[in-house]
Parts: structure tokens; C-alpha cells; sequence
């Protein structure tokens, strides 16, 4: 399954967005009310130039509009009941544009679906398919939470479908190479397509949802798998050469190292959860053991203030104490009294003064 294009056979580029590449979108319709919706989509596209081809499946499908929103659309009748596969290729017959998406009637796009897969084609130019994610929801249009998004990978879609049929958007050329829906296929034909396209082309992986893909009653999921399955491995074990063969065993014998590794992470972060969670309560119990020095602290401290404050007030007190027994010495009648004679004793002490040195 080789993963580059030979220079020979590579298409031009895609053009830039401002000179608009013509994408056809092709609808198998069951003629279900759920229609309306799909071609709703297609409308509100942010893509300018789209022609929408809507292939009816079986006879009798009601009569559609000449346009869908600004996009042209072609109702292709058929008197004949067409398997899914012949219908798809019904479609791939009448397109006429430069790059090809495929949309079954009860399924749905955003508006940038379309326009971000030809930006991803014009960005890679040795590419010639692009798909992006696609969320799965239920009838009602709930989210089941599950979501078409893996990274492009050949071995694993050799073991199973990576996305589903409205997730690509591949250029017409590798129709014009030989690529076409297998007709003996009643299950599993975009899978099947997928592989022919992946023998020309890389695929690009745009991550992120741009589209919807709804399960229901009639989708056909619920179908048993396994016969098609099987029908699908007869049809491509004979077109694996050594190289496919010898990446599959690869695969499989690195599966118990990919679980030792695995194992082995899980295990890591178990031990580093373990440590966390020990250091989280070694550091709640150094926090709590601070807070209990802190408030022994603060309690000494509120001790010596009050010790201080009452240190205080007894000297104050005492002090009021020497004033008031200053002010009533002051005001006796023997300090006013012996006034003179303090008077002449001082006197007396400056006259001897000088004799004193």
C-alpha cells in the first residue's frame, strides 16, 4: 500500500480558496424526511461553489429543487432499486467537480465541513484526500459522546474502517485513475474504497469535528458485520504484498510491548498519584502543626501585652502619686515659711563658692 505519489502521476495542486475548486457532493438518497436536513447542511456551507447530486436509490423518490440554497442540485431517478455501492458510483460518474464528498441522506454537515477540507488539500499538496472528525449522535440529534478522529494510519485501516464515508474529501483524479466502489460489496464499500484510494494517495488527518454522523434504527449499523467483514479480507488478502503483510505482523507481535509500555505508564502515574496524595498530607499536617505554633505564639504575646498594660497603669498610678504629694508639699504652709530662709542659705552658699576651689 504505498504512502507517496509518483511525481508522474501527481494532479496540479489545489487551486488557492479565492479561485473556488468545484466540490461534488453526492447524497444517495432513501427519500427520507431526514433529506431535507443533509441538503439543509449542504446549504449553509461557507464554500462558494458546490453542485449537490442527489442519487436516488430506489424508484419513485420525490421530485427536488433545481437549488439548494445558492448550490445547484441534480436529482438522478432511477426505475431500478441500486445497491449502495451502485449508487455511489452512479454519483462519481455524474460529478463534474474538481474534488468529491460523499453525504448519505440521513446524515449531516457544519458549515466550514467542505471549506476546511479543500484549505487541508491546498495545504498538502502531494495529498489528494483529506478527512476531518465526525461526532456520532443519536436519533434526536443527542450526542453519544463518541467521535470519529484518529490520525491517518494504512496498517490499522487495513484492520478496520478509520472514519465514516462523509468525513473525505478526495480529488476526482483518483477516480479517473480506477478507483471505484465495489459493486459486489453490500457492506463496508467506503472502507473498501478507502484502501483504493490509499494505494495513490496519503490522507490527511485535519483534527476536529465538522461533521455528523447519526445512528438509528435504519442506519444500518446495527447489521451483523462480521460475513461483510470476512467477504472484505477475501477480496484484499490476495492484494497484500510482503511489505502490507510484514507491517500487520509487525503490528500485532509489538502489541504485548505496546501493553508492557502501557502497563508500565499506568503504573507510573498510579505511584505518582500515590505521592501526591502522601504529599498533600504531609503538607496539611506541616500546615496545621504551624498553625498551632502560630497560635501559641499569638497567645504569649497577648500575655506579655496584658503584663505590659498592667505595668503600665501602676506606673501611671504611682506617678499621679509623686505629683499630688509634690503639689501638697508645694502648698503647705512650711515650704511657704521657710522661704527666706532658703532664700539666705542660698545667697550664702554662692558667697563661699569662690573660697571653695
Amino acid at each position: 500500500m504505498p504512502q507517496s505519489l509518483e511525481p508522474a502521476n501527481a494532479p496540479a495542486a489545489i487551486a488557492e480558496p479565492s479561485a473556488p475548486v468545484l466540490v461534488s457532493v453526492i447524497v444517495r438518497s432513501m427519500d427520507r424526511p431526514l433529506l431535507q436536513q443533509a441538503l439543509a447542511s449542504l446549504a449553509a456551507q461557507t464554500h462558494p461553489h458546490i453542485e449537490v447530486l442527489v442519487v436516488a436509490v430506489h424508484a419513485g423518490h420525490a421530485p427536488l429543487p433545481a437549488t439548494v440554497g445558492p448550490h445547484p442540485l441534480r436529482l438522478i431517478p432511477t426505475e431500478a432499486q441500486r445497491p449502495r455501492s451502485v449508487a455511489a458510483n452512479v454519483g462519481l460518474a455524474e460529478a463534474r467537480g474538481r474534488c468529491i464528498l460523499f453525504l448519505d441522506d440521513d446524515d449531516w454537515l457544519m458549515p466550514g465541513h467542505i471549506a476546511r477540507l479543500v484549505q487541508a488539500l491546498h495545504q498538502h499538496p502531494s495529498a489528494r484526500a483529506a478527512y476531518t472528525g465526525v461526532a456520532l449522535v443519536d436519533a434526536d440529534n443527542r450526542p453519544l459522546g463518541q467521535t470519529f478522529d484518529l490520525p491517518f494510519d494504512a496498517v490499522r485501516q487495513m484492520a478496520g474502517n478509520l472514519t465514516p464515508i462523509h468525513a473525505v474529501l478526495f480529488d476526482a483524479s483518483l477516480v479517473a485513475a480506477g478507483c471505484r466502489f465495489d459493486e459486489a460489496l453490500d457492506r463496508y464499500e467506503d472502507w473498501d474504497f478507502w484502501l483504493q484510494l490509499a494505494r495513490h494517495t496519503v490522507f490527511v488527518h485535519l483534527p476536529g469535528v465538522s461533521a455528523v454522523y447519526r445512528i438509528h434504527d435504519s442506519s444500518g449499523v446495527h447489521e451483523d458485520v462480521a460475513q461483510a467483514s470476512l467477504q472484505l479480507y477475501a477480496k484484499w488478502q490476495g492484494q497484500w504484498g510482503p511489505r502490507e503483510i510484514g507491517e500487520l505482523m509487525r503490528r500485532v507481535w509489538s502489541h504485548a510491548e505496546l501493553e508492557t509500555q502501557l502497563n508500565t505508564a499506568e503504573e507510573r502515574r498510579r505511584q505518582a498519584e500515590q505521592k501526591g496524595h502522601e504529599t498533600l498530607a504531609a503538607m496539611a499536617a506541616l500546615s496545621q502543626q504551624l498553625e498551632q505554633r502560630l497560635e501559641l505564639r499569638l497567645a504569649e504575646q497577648a500575655e506579655n501585652l496584658r503584663a505590659l498594660n498592667q505595668q503600665l497603669g501602676q506606673q501611671s498610678a504611682h506617678a499621679e502619686q509623686l505629683h499630688a504629694q509634690h503639689q501638697a508639699l508645694l502648698n503647705s504652709t512650711s515650704w511657704q515659711v521657710t522661704l527666706p530662709l532658703r532664700w539666705i542659705i542660698d545667697l550664702a552658699h554662692a558667697a563661699l563658692r569662690p573660697f571653695r576651689r
